[in-house]
């Protein structure tokens, strides 16, 4: 007897339900590659976003720390100073970076300004003259942006055995402020805060005849 063998192929019922199996098991993979990105990507930012607020916050603590007693001369024409400052803005003598490639002193202001619909932290810096005539137009940098808003207080020495205050400006003509107190409310996304500094001027007596209240 003659046998017949007959080969049985796959039906296309059956090639469509391999076909959609596959479909599910490469959305899977999809879905798991894109979580893993966004994982990384998340993370990357974080890390980002941290050594910028790090490398901020260096600068910040060693140059206006290192604030000195040469006075210079006031934009608006007014007496010269050492050092001023309000709530929004700090303006001092200091070296800047070597790596930078600018020796010798600069007057530097550390500002917030408005930015679109927040606010920037921006550093200005021009050479530093010894006749209080600065003709140079100042160099920006913008150091942090994002940010809701911030201020900044300055220490400042306290008579008859009282204790040193902090105040909102420093408008003394000679003389410059214990340390400074910056505060930041940044808005990005990240995890990333601005911790609040406290600066100390090495330089800094906290006397001088000021304008505004000590609190």
């Amino acid at each position: 007897m003659n046998r017949v063998i007959r080969q049985r192929g796959f039906t296309l019922l059956e090639i469509l339900l391999a076909l959609a199996l596959l479909a599910f098991v490469m959305l899977g993979v999809w879905g798991a590659m894109r979580g893993a990105a966004r994982v990384t990507h998340s993370a990357d930012a974080v890390m980002a976003q941290g050594e910028q607020v790090r490398t901020v916050q260096q600068f910040l603590r060693r140059y206006i720390g290192a604030a000195g007693p040469q006075p210079f001369a006031m934009a608006d024409g007014s007496a010269a100073r050492m050092f001023r400052g309000d709530a929004t803005s700090i303006e001092y003598v200091a070296p800047l970076p070597m790596q930078s490639g600018h020796a010798g002193l600069y007057i530097q202001t550390v500002s917030l300004q408005k930015d679109g619909d927040g606010m920037s932290l921006q550093l200005d810096y021009r050479p530093y003259t010894e006749n209080l005539v600065a003709n140079a137009q100042p160099i920006q940098h913008v150091l942090l942006t994002n940010l809701r808003g911030g201020k900044f207080e300055y220490l400042a020495a306290a008579a008859f055995g009282k204790p040193p205050a902090w105040r909102g400006d420093w408008q003394a003509t000679n003389g410059l402020p214990l340390a400074v107190r910056i505060h930041l409310d940044p808005a990005w996304r990240t995890r990333v805060g601005f911790p609040d500094m406290v600066i100390p001027v090495r330089t800094g007596q906290g006397f001088g005849a000021q304008v505004g209240s000590a609190r």
